[in-house]
């Protein structure tokens, strides 16, 4: 869903007002990109969606906050990472979670596969998912940010609410933890 500026300016206008079907709309158009961002982040389908749903309630109870310094996605954008850092913080989520089933999930693999490779690399995927979750919160947030949502610095600047300088600085240490892990992996493999 694509609304022009001048139109969503109007919806927040009305949603601020108490117009819950403007802010439907605005759920309706950002829904999707939030969703994508909090799945990036915790890895789970369930806990992305859990977290969506609460992203939009915490929207809508603190409507009248909303400045408009920044666009409203990034207003909510940081909600959103606000509450996945505070649900990833939480003890009961210190367990690792699988929520993958044949269900959610359709596999078409190639006849040809050798099953080990396959394994292989899906140990290296998990891997790699679990150390990107491992890392301290702000390189998390960072990479995450600029490598699966594909945001400039700038966004992730005023996402994260630090200066650019310092998104940057971050994204660097992440990636830098991100190949040194890759060759320890590689070298425990040889």
């Amino acid at each position: 869903m694509n609304i022009p500026q001048n139109n969503e300016a109007s919806l927040l206008k009305k949603a601020k007002n108490g117009d819950k079907d403007a802010f439907n709309l605005m759920v309706i158009k950002y829904q999707p990109r939030i969703m994508s961002v909090l799945y990036g982040f915790l890895k789970t389908h369930s806990d992305a969606e859990d977290l969506t749903q609460q992203t939009f309630i915490k929207a809508w109870t603190n409507l009248d906050k909303f400045r408009g310094e920044s666009s409203f996605y990034t207003w909510i954008y940081r909600i959103a990472i606000n509450l996945a850092k505070n649900f990833v913080k939480k003890p009961s989520t210190q367990i690792e979670k699988t929520s993958l089933s044949i269900d959610e999930h359709q596999y078409d693999l190639p006849e040809d596969l050798d099953p080990l490779s396959f394994i292989s690399n899906e140990q290296l995927k998990s891997g790699l998912d679990s150390f990107i979750s491992s890392m301290p919160e702000k390189l998390k947030t960072a990479f995450i940010l600029r490598e699966y949502e594909g945001k400039s610095y700038e966004e992730i600047a005023l996402v994260t609410n630090c200066p650019v300088g310092t998104v940057r600085s971050r994204i660097f240490r992440a990636r830098e933890e991100i190949i040194n892990y890759f060759k320890e992996e590689l070298y425990e493999r040889d």
